[in-house]
């Protein structure tokens, strides 16, 4: 095979590699059991869960793009996750003893710097430095924010 044979063999496979890994996380059907963002999507109220497990990041950033403007956003009390991103929202705030809990994103398991990378781009600058200096995106162990700290850094707190 020639060199520029196996370029475009190269190319087709990473191409293959690529849809085997983004198809089922856009393909993915909504959980029965939607506490947080799924609620809010069904409802589009910004009311508060208790918890949210976080998910895709694809799916969240689509949510967050459509409600972007929203002037009052309560973010879950235990927002873990790809739920973080939803501080891109204009409105978000933290409830007073909430948290917010950050962790790698991953891919087939391990993570990803394209994805961190990606997800960076949701956080307010103060939130974005934090994520840094503690390398928050750094492992796959959560690493929390709580919400005076989050204050601190210019996170709202909810009324």
């Amino acid at each position: 095979m020639t060199g520029a044979g196996l370029k475009g063999s190269w190319r087709l496979a990473r191409g293959a590699v690529r849809a085997a890994i983004l198809l089922p996380i856009l393909l993915t059907p909504a959980a029965p059991r939607a506490n947080g963002l799924l609620d809010r999507m069904a409802n589009f109220e910004p009311a508060p869960a208790a918890e949210d497990d976080g998910g895709s990041v694809l799916q969240r950033a689509a949510f967050i793009k459509s409600h972007r403007d929203a002037l009052s956003f309560p973010l879950p009390a235990e927002c873990y996750s790809s739920c973080t991103l939803l501080l891109a929202i204009r409105g978000a705030c933290v409830e007073r003893g909430g948290h917010l809990y950050f962790h790698s994103a991953t891919v087939d398991g391990r993570r990803s710097p394209r994805w961190n990378a990606y997800a960076m781009g949701f956080y307010p600058q103060p939130v974005r430095r934090w994520v840094i200096a503690h390398r928050a995106l750094g492992s796959l162990r959560f690493t929390a924010l709580d919400w005076q700290a989050a204050q601190r850094l210019g996170v709202r707190v909810c009324d």
